[in-house]
């Protein structure tokens, strides 16, 4: 019998995971956050340069997180890099499907980490983060003052034209969807994608993680 069927090609997939321990090393990983400060005052290169525009009242630390030694960052990091690797299991499964015989394993490799503390009214404009299969942003800090307008992460449509004004193409009417910073959530998505955060004013300033990460076949026996 001939099935009918509707093809959904190229995705976009957003990846959501909540992190168990975060209640657990939120203090370590908010003392090394300040610890970090004192040593790294300036932060990286884009807050000294008085002409870049791409963010508003915040501190940015430099894209080498990874590299500084911290029990709690290495755990969050260790949690982000397992969300990433189940991200790209699913949604590459056919592929990983027809090589099933030969033992397939990926290998999640992150390129840069940095985490930013946003100060009251603090944010970053739409952008992206260009040729990397999956970034992230982490919610470490957000303070119970979080709602959809205040403090949380918009994504951009990565369609370019205009929806046609009939309803039969009304799903694609929405420029842009929003998701609410949770502490502990982490946002798994693809690097292509155009995506900001909304200001966010509480008693505590709010601080996230962000990767760049590229995934390899570790090894095809």
């Amino acid at each position: 019998m001939i099935k009918n069927n509707l093809y959904q090609f190229w995705p976009v997939v957003i990846g959501q995971f909540y992190n168990s321990e975060h209640n657990h090393i939120k203090d370590d990983l908010l003392d090394f956050f300040k610890d970090y400060e004192k040593k790294n005052p300036k932060g990286n290169k884009q807050l000294q340069d008085k002409n870049y525009t791409g963010n508003h009242n915040l501190y940015q630390s430099t894209y080498r997180l990874h590299n500084e030694k911290n029990e709690a960052l290495h755990k969050v990091l260790k949690f982000i890099a397992t969300s990433i690797l189940e991200t790209a299991k699913t949604v590459n499964k056919p592929s990983i499907n027809q090589l099933e015989n030969k033992k397939p394993e990926l290998n999640i490799k992150l390129i840069e980490s940095w985490y930013i503390r946003y100060n009251q009214g603090g944010m970053v404009y739409p952008h992206n983060h260009g040729n990397f299969s999956w970034s992230c942003v982490y919610y470490a800090q957000v303070g119970k003052e979080a709602k959809k307008m205040n403090g949380s992460t918009y994504f951009m449509k990565p369609y370019n034209p205009q929806y046609p004004q009939d309803f039969g193409s009304s799903y694609m009417k929405n420029e842009q969807m929003t998701i609410e910073a949770e502490e502990g959530k982490l946002l798994v998505f693809p690097g292509y994608l155009y995506h900001g955060s909304h200001p966010f004013n509480g008693e505590k300033d709010r601080i996230i993680i962000s990767v760049n990460s590229i995934t390899d076949l570790k090894n095809l026996i």
